[in-house]
């Protein structure tokens, strides 16, 4: 068992993510080219194991109300409060990846870990947009998987994917923009903890934003209208309830150790 010192309701605490010049789980991107990736296929059966060291991964507003079923809701700091699923308490570990890269049993995968390999880029200073993918990721294969092209074009797993891409993406705007409201209005704030063990020793879990639910009273009536409107409230409380997964990750930190 462990004790945390993160306050009641809110569990006002969360770790700071890693500078990265890439987004999380990419290093080489390269556009998907039938005359290069011709041969290439998805092979989903290698598992997670590419997550291991995301503390946390963003999400998109339609996932709020599974997400705080599961984890911890939280908000990176800086100018873009990206909404976080909350995968681990210390840096570089996500509690819910098992040895053999499977995803620990009856808990929810975030779209972002499924949509992995691949992803939408922008060229700079332009509107031009394609699908790339991690070249080198594991479920990119010669000899396992489904086809991602048949005759130069691509197959039903391939569209899939790119499908579900584009619904994430937009669904990650949409949080974004959820997000950017709240920090406008004043309730986000930044929040460190540490929690400790009893098995000895603890960790600092500093660097992102949460809600302050005690601050929503100042939030003016037509705000808060326009917020139903346009569907945030059941996120805004989402994110609040999730504060009671803090216990399972702490549980889960605790017989790890």
């Amino acid at each position: 068992m462990s004790e945390s010192t993160i306050p009641s309701a809110v569990m006002e605490a969360v770790p700071a993510p890693a500078v990265q010049a890439m987004p999380l789980f990419f290093s080489r991107v390269v556009g998907v080219n039938p005359a290069i990736h011709g041969s290439k296929k998805i092979d989903r059966d290698v598992g997670f194991g590419f997550s291991r060291k995301a503390q946390s991964v963003p999400i998109g507003l339609g996932e709020f109300d599974v997400v705080c079923q599961h984890y911890p809701i939280v908000f990176a700091s800086g100018p873009t409060p990206t909404p976080l699923a909350l995968l681990g308490l210390g840096e570089g570990s996500n509690l819910f990846v098992e040895p053999d890269g499977t995803w620990r049993k009856d808990s929810y995968v975030p779209a972002y870990v499924r949509a992995f390999p691949f992803i939408f880029v922008e060229e700079p200073n332009s509107q031009t947009v394609y699908v790339g993918m991690e070249a080198d990721a594991e479920c990119i294969r010669e000899d396992s998987g489904l086809a991602m092209f048949e005759d130069g074009k691509p197959t039903p797993a391939l569209s899939e994917s790119i499908n579900f891409c584009v619904a994430f993406r937009d669904n990650l705007n949409a949080a974004n923009t959820f997000a950017r409201a709240l920090d406008a209005a004043g309730l986000l704030e930044e929040e460190e903890a540490t929690v400790n063990f009893s098995a000895g020793g603890g960790t600092r879990i500093r660097g992102f934003k949460i809600l302050r639910a005690d601050r929503l009273d100042q939030v003016s009536d037509e705000t808060f209208i326009d917020w139903r409107r346009r569907g945030w409230l059941g996120p805004l409380y989402a994110h609040l309830h999730s504060a009671a997964r803090w216990g399972k990750l702490i549980e889960l930190a605790a017989a790890g150790r």
